[in-house]
């Protein structure tokens, strides 16, 4: 009886003393590496400790230094679309420099890293290469000045003020308080209509009336209206001439000068007044009509 169970506790070939010394061997290497990863740790605190300063002073010096450069700027009256692109180059080049310092504070080799970024700049560049066209429209922008913030812009059907010029779009608002954000790239391959950049413009009506009218009365009547408007450029050549014959009415071109920050003002101001002369000349705006008109032949039928 003695000698099976002898025989038993050899066969399943596990000793309680293996246990044992199985479970040490473990606590021992989970000790080891426990101690290792605090040594790891406690080298490693002053980097990671530095490394987060270097993260928020910097991006804390990286707002004062764009507030600081975007006040020198307005202080020197600079025109606010170079203060916008310059604003959103100078902050992305900063916060890049801030991000360099964390990684060479933290111990990793720059070498590697630029290497990688090199090596990855052209892949990147190919998949962004609308981006980096944007980039590049803004800057054209900005150097050429065909346009500021503040411009009336009009480009492919879209209206709007200018009032935002960064790296990569352009933001337009309309009258009616919408935002617009066009690709830079887009406002320099494409027609753009500046609608106040000059400090003049000229405001042009169609103005109809009815074949039966004196057109001479028709232009006393809107000459006398330009010239009693306060708000018009007398100086300038406004006009009132004979522009169509239209199906159903002698169509006249009417020109006025004004100031461009007074352009809508006056355009309606216009408008009204010329509708309610002309009512008031008995002048007749016709619309349009078809006159039918009835012939009897020799036989009498019509």
């Amino acid at each position: 009886m003695e000698l099976l169970l002898l025989s038993g506790q050899q066969s399943s070939g596990t000793t309680e003393p293996d246990i044992q010394l199985n479970i040490e061997e473990n606590l021992t290497f989970f000790q080891k590496f426990l101690g290792d990863a605090y040594d790891w740790f406690i080298a490693f605190l002053p980097k990671l400790i530095g490394a987060i300063l270097i993260f928020v002073i910097g991006w804390w010096l990286t707002k004062v230094i764009c507030k600081l450069i975007m006040k020198a700027l307005n202080k020197s009256k600079a025109e606010q679309t170079v203060v916008s692109f310059l604003h959103s180059v100078i902050s992305a080049t900063l916060k890049i420099l801030v991000v360099v310092c964390v990684l060479s504070a933290l111990g990793i080799d720059m070498t590697t890293i630029i290497a990688a970024i090199s090596a990855a700049t052209i892949t990147i560049g190919l998949a962004l290469k609308d981006s980096l066209a944007n980039v590049a429209s803004g800057t054209l922008i900005i150097l050429n000045k065909k346009f500021k913030i503040g411009d009336y812009l009009e480009t492919e059907g879209l209206k709007g003020k200018v009032v935002k010029i960064d790296m990569m779009y352009t933001t337009l608002c309309t009258y009616d308080n919408k935002e617009i954000l066009i690709p830079n790239s887009r406002l320099t391959s494409n027609n753009i209509v500046n609608y106040f950049v000059k400090d003049e413009r000229r405001i042009d009506l169609i103005i109809p009336i009815a074949y039966t009218e004196d057109i001479s009365k028709a232009r006393d009547v809107i000459m006398e209206l330009i010239h009693n408007n306060e708000r018009v450029i007398q100086d300038k050549y406004n006009r009132v001439a004979v522009d169509n014959f239209a199906d159903s009415s002698v169509e006249l071109s009417v020109w006025i000068w004004c100031s461009s920050d007074d352009y809508w003002s006056v355009l309606e101001e216009m408008k009204e007044k010329i509708k309610n002369a002309l009512d008031d000349n008995n002048i007749e705006i016709p619309y349009n009509q078809l006159d039918l008109h009835i012939v009897e032949d020799k036989t009498g039928h019509k």
